[in-house]
């Protein structure tokens, strides 16, 4: 079993860096072999034609696909999606893409055996705020459901105390508070009006209380390895076990 990490696919407007031209060690990938995406998935949005012929190509890719959700999601439908348990957590699967799997707010997943290795602990914590909101429409492009709220924050808490505040890795959809000047400089922002949020805030508190030895995240379309812990992704694809 191998995991590598991607940033935000955006429905079908970032997904062709996952094609075997772009990617090609996908092509040697198996089920067993997973590829997360660190938030804004994007699909289904408008159940088009053009969203349904993007799921069933990325459903024929050979591996297994897991997100966390980020700000630009359709989250009426997620919340439609049923739920079952795997690696230990709660995940909602695409009924008709079995191999799409939603890895659900504040989880703690043992992934695979790592081919005879111990499993890789992963935290997953979806969510962000829209910095373009005012852009944006309250129920068709933007929901409020994009930013966690007090009972699953505490309930994320909860997880990681049965977990012992230990995990491998942590993929997420923004950052800590204390990251997000660098990442912001990565991708070029100077924009003043991007102070940290609640849940910048929040991930700030994990910093200081959980063991991780990798946190991923995308969000802030740029590709940086910001310091030996945090690596901000975009288009890259990178192997973390």
């Amino acid at each position: 079993m191998a995991i590598w990490v991607t940033g935000d696919v955006h429905g079908g407007i970032d997904i062709a860096k996952l094609s075997g031209r772009r990617w090609p060690e996908g092509r040697g990938l198996t089920r067993d072999d997973l590829l997360i995406v660190c938030g804004d998935f994007g699909m289904p949005w408008s159940g088009s034609n053009e969203e349904r012929w993007w799921l069933a190509w990325l459903e024929g890719r050979p591996w297994t696909t897991l997100f966390v959700d980020g700000n630009h999601e359709c989250f009426p439908y997620l919340a439609e999606l049923p739920v079952s348990e795997r690696w230990g957590g709660e995940v909602q699967v695409y009924p008709e893409y079995p191999h799409i799997v939603h890895l659900m707010r504040g989880q703690v997943y043992e992934l695979g055996d790592g081919g005879g290795r111990d499993p890789v602990r992963v935290f997953a914590m979806g969510g962000a705020a829209s910095h373009d909101r005012e852009y944006r429409t309250e129920g068709w492009d933007w929901f409020a459901e994009e930013m966690p709220g007090p009972d699953e924050l505490a309930a994320a808490e909860a997880r990681l105390d049965a977990a012992g505040w230990d995990v491998d890795l942590v993929v997420s959809h923004c950052c800590s508070a204390r990251m997000l000047p660098s990442a912001l400089a990565a991708a070029g922002v100077s924009d003043a009006r991007r102070h940290p949020d609640a849940l910048n805030a929040w991930f700030d508190a994990l910093e200081d209380r959980l063991a991780y030895g990798l946190w991923c995240f995308g969000h802030y379309h740029a590709d940086a390895r910001l310091d030996g812990r945090h690596r901000l992704l975009y288009r890259d694809i990178v192997r973390v076990a």
